[in-house]
């Protein structure tokens, strides 16, 4: 018999439905009813199947497999074969950061609500239209957080047609309740490390002090590197040598001529030797200047200036002072040839001692010695040979060294102050230096000229070396000296641009 509920086959002697629980009625003439109303279980089973006819369309083959295992469906490689992935234990799940993190936003973690659902095979969307079967893609990839505890299969899928096979189930979804630790905030990255621009070292400020210092530290300086061009100058440039040389060089004539204590020089050595009462009044002053010139007069002068040079600057020789007697012997008798042609006479003995006690008288020997120049000066005259030597003028280069690293040292080795230092110290050395060789042969020359005095002229004429060497040394200097102040004039231009134009980059 049927259940007139549900239409389900029963015995005969059965008094309920096993199927829907309804009161089964004894008649023999009952037909099968059939409830048009959809049940509880499948609401609108028609529509659903009606909307979804094309794409819930099996073969035969795939409705026997239908009754098979799980196993088998997903054994199939094929692709129009439903592959259905086992039941897997779903490891923790790795805490995946947002895609865009803040430091000032700490991350929070996405609960199962927030997770969207990932739609599988049996969903309305997931359908293929131009399929005729139905498909479902296999998901190789394992599983993200985001889908971690959803289902793979949506819970809505609509009823299978009845073909009497054992309908499938599909297996429970193992989920597993994980806690999510809390995602912690990402250290801050550690700081780059800040490269120091390059700065200019902070100058070191010269005081008034300094500059004080430093003035007396020059004067020093200056005193030092101006005995070491005099020194040098003479010891070059008039030794005895040199000297003797120039001597043989001078003008007779003009040398006689000039003026010596307001007389010719000529006249003067007639009166003070007394030449015309050692002649019996035979020799004039013309005659006597004639003598002269034909004496090696200048071989003469020269040969003792040149010993008194080489004692007094070099310390070499005996006591080199000429005295009367000795003027008498090497110069009158050696010349006693000139005398006899200029004067027709020839000098006894007599005649010779009384020149002597002429020169005698006018302090010739005094004026000729060295003891009484040192007794006039205070200090012995063979004791300068130390202060030329070349011992000295190292010494007094070594210690103009000194100073000027004194000075540096004191101005904190500024530029623009050394320079200045020692731009003065050179200008003024060299300017002295200069002029002292400029008056020697210039000045000289023009005092000749105006008082025709024989000192200016022998000055001209015999300290020649000595002045160009002079002139040399000096312009040297004045030449250190221009370059040093003009480096301290651009260094101080450059630092006065610097200024204004931090002040400008500050402003």
């Amino acid at each position: 018999m049927k259940c007139n509920k549900c239409g389900s086959e029963m015995t005969d002697d059965a008094l309920f439905c096993t199927e829907c629980g309804a009161p089964l009625e004894h008649t023999e003439t009952a037909d099968i009813f059939v409830d048009d109303e959809p049940t509880s279980i499948l609401p609108h089973l028609e529509e659903v199947i009606a909307d979804n006819e094309e794409a819930l369309s099996l073969t035969q083959e795939q409705a026997d497999m239908l009754g098979d295992e799980p196993a088998e469906i997903l054994s199939s490689g094929a692709e129009d074969t439903i592959t259905i992935p086992e039941p897997v234990v779903i490891p923790e799940p790795s805490p995946i950061p947002p895609a865009e993190t803040s430091f000032d936003k700490p991350y929070e973690p996405l609960n199962e609500e927030q997770v969207p659902e990932v739609p599988v095979n049996g969903a309305p969307d997931s359908f293929n239209d131009n399929s005729s079967t139905m498909k479902i893609p296999v998901q190789n990839e394992p599983f993200s957080s985001y889908n971690a505890h959803a289902n793979q299969f949506p819970s809505n899928e609509a009823p299978q047609p009845d073909t009497g096979a054992v309908p499938y189930q599909k297996p429970p979804v193992q989920t597993q309740q994980t806690m999510v630790p809390p995602q912690q905030e990402p250290a801050a990255p550690a700081p780059m490390p800040v490269q120091n621009e390059s700065k200019p070292k902070a100058r070191a400020k010269v005081g008034g002090g300094r500059i004080f210092g430093a003035s007396l530290v020059t004067i020093f300086t200056m005193l030092f590197l101006l005995l070491f061009s005099l020194i040098l100058a003479v010891k070059i440039g008039a030794n005895g040598s040199i000297i003797r040389k120039r001597f043989e060089k001078l003008n007779a004539d003009a040398t006689l001529t000039a003026e010596f204590d307001g007389k010719e020089m000529s006249k003067t050595l007639y009166d003070s030797m007394g030449f015309r009462t050692a002649t019996r009044g035979t020799a004039d002053e013309a005659s006597f200047k004639n003598y002269l010139l034909d004496t090696d007069f200048r071989e003469y002068a020269g040969g003792a200036a040149e010993k008194y040079l080489d004692y007094i600057i070099d310390g070499e020789g005996k006591d080199p002072s000429v005295s009367s007697e000795d003027f008498v012997n090497d110069f009158i008798k050696g010349n006693k040839e000139a005398a006899a042609k200029n004067f027709d006479y020839e000098f006894t003995d007599n005649d010779y001692d009384l020149m002597q006690k002429n020169l005698d008288k006018d302090n010739f020997s005094d004026t000729m010695s060295v003891k009484e120049w040192s007794r006039k000066a205070g200090f012995d005259m063979d004791k300068l040979s130390y202060a030329f030597s070349y011992i000295t003028i190292g010494v007094l280069a070594a210690f103009f060294l000194l100073f000027l690293v004194w000075t540096a040292a004191v101005l904190k080795k500024r530029a623009r102050y050394v320079t200045g230092f020692f731009g003065t110290t050179f200008t003024v050395v060299g300017f002295i230096v200069f002029l002292a060789g400029l008056v020697l042969i210039v000045g000289s020359a023009v005092a000749f000229t105006f008082t025709n005095n024989v000192c200016f002229y022998l000055t001209e004429h015999l300290l020649l070396p000595l002045s160009l060497l002079l002139l040399m040394i000096g312009g040297v200097e004045l030449i250190f000296g221009f370059i040093f102040r003009k480096t301290k004039k651009r260094l101080k231009k450059k630092e006065k641009k610097a200024a204004a134009a931090a002040a400008q980059a500050i402003q």
